[in-house]
């Protein structure tokens, strides 16, 4: 049922089963000898008083010296990426670099800074916060939840790159209220990421930031599994749709389609795994910029868009955006073309 890189055991193998040689069996992981579709999200959830997830992580005996919470690293990333390394576990951080051997362009600097972009919601500017690595830095546990607790409504969406069209809902693990945040936000969308990059969300009084849609702008605001579609794109008519699993939702035509009235983009739209959108048709999709995973995995990328997961971790483009410069503004703004 699970298949496994050996590369993001090594953990597994050697703390839990030295013996052995093999892969571990599924109660490894998800903690029950038959694991059901309830009880498939592996470590981060399901707790029983007889399981055996919490060995997963967290170890009595071999934890590392200067480490924290028994993990099996010194720090909270080193953890994660016991599995999520981009060899195996759906890989997070260097998933680009491994798979395409090339450091990407852009990334949330984990374990490296405090800065928040776009921090200060007054100025607009940067702003440094206290994270929960021991270095105060960002580490993975600031925007998500381990043991899946207080997280986003599951949401439909893209991040699993595989060839069938199988429709992956997931919460991502993403906290309400990630470190920093003054508030919660239970739904997945410009207001999560507004929560940390405060001034960067309309109608924070500061100038220069493309509007988008969050509280500050509507009390409806679309968020990530409910962005208008572009008319005339495999329908006759714009509706309202899911955001991930194709292209159609991050083309926003100006001027607005009906259904777009009084709202703006959202920071998704923008900002986003890396691909190809409405290049071809000016504030349309055409279907050869579909996204779509035709072949399995291989040392070139796919021809379409990228396979594999990297937002918003880490984007072969500058500041984790869809496409880079002119490409992506023309994505809505067809009609500047025609400017000198």
């Amino acid at each position: 049922m699970f298949a496994f890189a050996s590369p993001a055991h090594a953990y597994y193998l050697e703390s839990m089963e030295p013996t052995s040689g093999v892969p571990p069996a599924c109660v490894v992981c998800h903690g029950t000898e038959n694991p059901t579709a309830a009880d498939t999200t592996g470590p981060h959830d399901g707790y029983m008083t007889t399981t055996n997830k919490c060995a997963v992580c967290h170890t009595v005996h071999a934890a590392p010296s200067g480490g924290v919470l028994l993990l099996p690293s010194a720090t909270v990333k080193g953890t994660c990426e016991t599995c999520h390394d981009g060899t195996g576990g759906k890989g997070v951080y260097g998933v680009v670099e491994s798979r395409l051997g090339t450091e990407p362009a852009s990334s949330h600097r984990i374990d490296v800074s405090n800065l928040i972009p776009g921090g200060d919601p007054s100025s607009g500017s940067s702003s440094t916060a206290t994270f929960a690595s021991l270095t105060g830095n960002l580490t993975c546990t600031d925007c998500h939840s381990p043991h899946g607790r207080d997280v986003v409504a599951p949401y439909t969406g893209d991040r699993s790159r595989v060839v069938t069209d199988t429709v992956i809902v997931s919460s991502r693990l993403l906290k309400q209220q990630p470190t920093t945040a003054t508030s919660t936000v239970e739904v997945y969308g410009s207001d999560w990421c507004g929560s940390c990059h405060k001034g960067r969300l309309s109608g924070s009084g500061v100038t220069g930031n493309h509007p988008v849609d969050s509280r500050v702008t509507t009390e409806t605001p679309f968020v990530y599994e409910n962005v208008v579609r572009v008319a005339g794109v495999d329908t006759t008519q714009t509706v309202v749709g899911t955001l991930g699993r194709n292209n159609f939702g991050y083309v926003m035509p100006d001027p607005r389609a009906a259904a777009q009235d009084g709202h703006y983009p959202i920071c998704q739209q923008c900002h986003e795994d890396a691909r190809r959108v409405g290049n071809v048709k000016p504030q349309q999709v055409d279907r050869s910029e579909l996204f779509a995973v035709t072949a399995t995995w291989s040392p070139e990328p796919v021809a379409d868009n990228p396979e594999f997961q990297v937002f918003p971790h880490e984007s072969q483009n500058e500041l984790l955006l869809l496409e880079p410069g002119d490409a992506l503004c023309l994505n809505c703004h067809a009609q500047q073309q025609s400017l000198p």
